[in-house]
């Protein structure tokens, strides 16, 4: 009994632009030079987008600290005026 293996095919990638698909290696130079230009902006706009995230989060806990760093300072300056 003879197994044969099913043919792998991979579809190539294609860009959708304004509707319409465009088979990227059939593209010019200049179009996927221009394709590779906006994969290269997502990504640093998905980097961008994760590291104002965690400037949010930073502030955020920091903030948190804040308040409790005062609130700390205010117990102790009640306590220093009870004593008094």
């Amino acid at each position: 009994m003879s197994t044969q293996n099913p043919e792998v095919t991979q579809d190539e990638p294609v860009l959708v632009l304004d509707d319409k698909k465009y088979v990227i290696s059939e593209l010019s130079d200049e179009a996927k030079y221009f394709v590779a230009c906006l994969n290269s902006l997502a990504n640093k706009k998905q980097n961008l987008q994760m590291e104002l995230d965690q400037v949010s989060v930073a502030t955020e806990g920091f903030t948190a600290r804040l308040k409790e760093a005062v609130e700390d300072s205010d117990d102790e300056d009640v306590s220093e005026v009870e004593a008094e």
